[in-house]
């Protein structure tokens, strides 16, 4: 990768950033189709997402950001226009630079998790979900499964006001898919598990989900990216369980993120 005068800039904003595979991805789809751009990491406290929104703002050369944990609600507010996905939601995942500097934002981590589900034969339309985690990409994946017609969707959070937020939007939609809320333990009921919190960043993380009572036949997702093999993971390969790491959700949206910073066609 050569970078040059001519180079568009992508940032990807979070903290902690170590953990995020972006740059390796889209750095590799700019280098296979010739793309001259690059996409950097930029790790940013809470306290300073506004600040440094506002001063990317002004960089002529940058295509967009790619906005992770923590900061997929906040990031929202800066927005001056909002994506179907990202209004429905409430959270964004990526934010456009137009040329006046306003930021379009958009949120592709629900479509990507059920594209990325699909691209592994996991059928997910008339299944029963439990989605532990109800923040930005919990929010996300929440509204793509009852836009897949999943059956059932299970709720869990440990923050009552998000879980309170995302109930009130997924009920205010109408539709067929029943919505609850539960605890963090799998049923013998749940087709399929997802890990939507921070929860397994760290080794010494405690597990997010009781898999105890899963059904034999469950696939157990985790959204996060690094550790490619979350505890949670692991323990649902020790009881047989069907493992579906976080590295699908980015590598079905990469594609549709860099088209829409207008970097790919």
């Amino acid at each position: 990768m050569q970078i040059d005068g001519d180079t568009r800039i992508v940032a990807i904003v979070g903290d902690p950033i170590g953990q995020a595979k972006s740059p390796e991805l889209f750095n590799a789809l700019f280098e296979r189709h010739d793309v001259n751009a690059v996409l950097i990491p930029l790790q940013v406290p809470p306290a300073k997402l506004g600040a440094v929104l506002e001063g990317l703002r002004s960089i002529v050369n940058l295509a967009g950001v790619v906005v992770t944990v923590p900061h997929k609600i906040a990031a929202a507010a800066y927005a001056a226009d909002l994506s179907e996905a990202a209004r429905q939601t409430g959270s964004v995942n990526c934010l456009r630079r137009e040329a006046d500097g306003i930021w379009t934002a958009a949120m592709f981590d629900g479509v990507g998790f059920v594209q990325g589900l699909h691209a592994c034969n996991h059928v997910v339309r008339n299944k029963s979900v439990l989605l532990v985690g109800t923040g930005g990409a919990g929010a996300g994946v929440a509204h793509a499964l009852v836009d897949a017609e999943v059956t059932s969707l299970d709720l869990f959070d440990s923050n009552p006001q998000s879980l309170q937020r995302l109930e009130d939007a997924l009920r205010s939609r109408g539709g067929s898919t029943l919505i609850r809320r539960s605890g963090p333990v799998a049923q013998a009921t749940h087709d399929l598990i997802v890990n939507a919190t921070p929860c397994g960043m760290r080794t010494s993380d405690p597990l997010p989900i009781d898999l105890t009572g899963a059904s034999p036949n469950a696939v157990v997702a985790d959204l996060i990216m690094k550790p490619a093999q979350t505890r949670l993971l692991e323990d649902a390969s020790a009881r047989g369980l069907v493992a579906h790491p976080g590295r699908h959700l980015l590598e079905s949206s990469v594609d549709v993120m860099a088209a829409f910073l207008r970097l790919m066609p």
